[in-house]
């Protein structure tokens, strides 16, 4: 029968233990106090039976050191022949269980005679030490005699130790041990009808005491252990089903993250080819009077339709990516040039005076995040505003907070909770075309999120508003001379 490649239990494998656990659960009953092959049982049985063999080994040499200590009991010749007779039945009872042993779970389990191999085992046993307690009990209380009433006990407490895996062959064991000692010492001058009852009553106390606390503790073990291994067998398969699913999903994410980088690249590139084009065009037909009012519309369509396209991509690598950010030292000043020169032009082109306040300040902070941000907010208010678009800076308490300050209508208090939801538009006035696509606060809302920054809406309809960036004190730099 093929193993599995991954082996944990004597050789086995946990689907096999497991599917012999399943088998052994809806067979007969009385297989189970003959002799289970799950998991547990056989692991206990494995960490028995050095125990069994020392044990017969010491009864043998003590009997025999007792018997020749003593003398005369009994004759060599009979000696001769009990000690080959011992050597013989260890032999024997190996040779049984090694099939045993050796063979997988589930033949054991299938296959009867390999079941029975144990109990044929125990009876040789039980055989050898009647044959024990007839030659070597005598009429009087001699060193032997006691020796021999001592190994039975040990023996016996031996036998009770294999109780939980086989309770039925430990039986069988035990009332094939005790009757021809009893036997014996019943016929014997000195043991009196007090002296038997009271080594009885000891003896079936002792013997009563380690069955319980075997059979009641250990078998309950084992029974649960089994259960257990059949949840963790069926939790494996579980896992590894997850596992193949997730592999699957990572391949399939990772194809389609290859494909989108490179479409939105390419995208990108079209795009804008087509922005210059435009702009070429536009330029050319300013030239010519009248000319140029169609192109100045293609030039404007292909501008909005850059921006949808950046949105999109953007939000939808924030969306499926984990941002990480990495964080450097930065004057503030350096990046409000940046935002400043960016969009100097837009601003002309709509009309809209942008003015960028000096700060000495410096954070701690992502520049490539942050920029993206003030980016995001800026081009929303000169959007919206109708004259005047502020960004600047200032220490607070709590750490630096960026303001972005338009005169646009403003947002309605009913709206304010909504705005950093993707592909919510504030509505225009009646007539207008919305721009954009709804996800530059989006965006904002997120990077901002990642860098654990504090974003706050402040507006007055009619009069204007103000997006604030909170960034707390612990990215705050208090470095005057940075260069």
């Amino acid at each position: 029968m093929s193993r599995p490649a991954q082996q944990t239990y004597s050789g086995y494998g946990h689907r096999e233990m497991a599917a012999t656990t399943v088998r052994a659960r809806f067979e007969d009953p009385r297989w189970r106090w003959l002799f289970p092959v799950t998991r547990s049982t056989r692991e206990f049985v494995t960490a028995q039976m050095p125990v069994l063999y020392l044990s017969y080994a010491l009864a043998i040499g003590q009997i025999y050191l007792a018997a020749r200590v003593q003398g005369g009991v009994p004759t060599s010749t009979r000696m001769g022949w009990w000690l080959a007779e011992s050597v013989i039945s260890i032999a024997v009872r190996s040779l049984l269980y090694i099939p045993v042993i050796r063979a997988s779970p589930i033949e054991v389990a299938a296959k009867p005679y390999l079941r029975l191999a144990p109990l044929i085992a125990v009876l040789l046993g039980a055989a050898h030490w009647s044959w024990t307690a007839t030659i070597f009990v005598g009429t009087s209380l001699d060193l032997v005699t006691v020796v021999v009433i001592l190994t039975f006990v040990m023996l016996t407490v031996a036998c009770i130790a294999i109780a939980p895996a086989s309770p039925a062959a430990c039986a069988v064991y035990l009332v094939a041990l005790w009757p021809t000692l009893a036997y014996k010492l019943a016929n014997s001058d000195w043991a009196t009808a007090l002296v038997l009852t009271v080594l009885g009553v000891a003896v079936a106390g002792t013997l009563w005491f380690s069955f319980h606390t075997t059979i009641g503790g250990v078998r309950r073990y084992l029974v649960r252990s089994d259960e257990v291994d059949l949840l963790v067998d069926q939790l494996r398969e579980r896992n590894s089903e997850v596992e193949a699913m997730r592999n699957a999903a990572t391949r399939e994410y990772a194809t389609r993250s290859a494909f989108f980088s490179s479409a939105s690249h390419d995208f990108r590139q079209r795009v804008h080819a087509m922005k210059l084009l435009a702009h070429s065009s536009l330029s050319e037909a300013s030239m010519r009077p009248g000319a140029g009012s169609a192109v100045a519309r293609l030039a404007a369509v292909v501008e909005d339709l850059e921006t949808y396209m950046s949105d999109v991509l953007e939000f939808a690598r924030l969306e499926s990516a984990t941002l990480e950010p990495r964080r450097e030292m930065h004057r503030l000043q350096e990046i409000f040039q940046k935002i400043d020169v960016q969009f100097e032009d837009v601003a002309a082109a709509a009309r809209i005076d942008l003015s960028v306040r000096a700060t000495p300040l410096a954070v701690r902070s992502d520049s490539a995040m942050l920029v993206r941000i003030l980016e995001n907010l800026v081009s929303n208010a000169i959007k919206f505003s109708r004259g005047r678009v502020l960004l600047s800076a200032r220490r607070r308490p709590d750490g630096i907070q960026i303001d972005v300050r338009d005169q646009g209508p403003g947002i309605p208090s009913d709206y304010v909770g909504v705005v950093f939801d993707a592909f919510y538009q504030a509505p225009g006035t009646p007539g207008q075309t919305p721009q954009g696509v709804g996800l530059g606060l989006a965006i904002v809302k997120r990077l901002a999120d990642a860098l654990g920054y504090r974003v706050e809406v402040h507006s007055r309809p009619g009069r204007g508003t103000l997006m604030r960036l909170v960034i707390p004190s612990v990215d705050v730099l208090e470095l005057p001379n940075f260069p």
